[in-house]
């Protein structure tokens, strides 16, 4: 009877650590770091390093219906939002982030 106390224990306390270390990789791609990690690797595996920095950020879009949004501020910076509703899963925010990218390759 101790012995499956015990091992019930353990397994709860595998599955918590193991639940706790998914709670934090979701927070990490929450992370505005993230957000130009996932920029910085596209410009270089697809436009060969050649788009300027942009701002990147999480905001909520969902009032216009829209993944994402780039504009340029009047100091010629690109600003580049994306919803944080509705990119959750990574193929979906990496396709928004590449489709933001793509207006700043041809606005330049």
């Amino acid at each position: 009877m101790r012995l499956h106390i015990n091992i019930a224990i353990s397994t709860l306390t595998l599955l918590t650590s193991v639940g706790g270390v998914g709670a934090v990789a979701k927070e990490h791609k929450r992370a505005p770091e993230f957000l130009q990690s996932k920029y910085q690797a596209l410009n270089r595996e697809f436009f060969d390093n050649s788009l300027p920095k942009v701002r990147i950020e999480w905001a909520d879009l969902t009032d216009y219906n829209y993944l994402g949004e780039t504009y340029r501020e009047n100091d010629g910076t690109f600003v580049v939002l994306v919803d944080r509703r509705t990119n959750l899963q990574d193929e979906v925010l990496q396709d928004t982030v590449f489709h933001e990218m793509c207006h700043v390759a041809t606005w330049r």
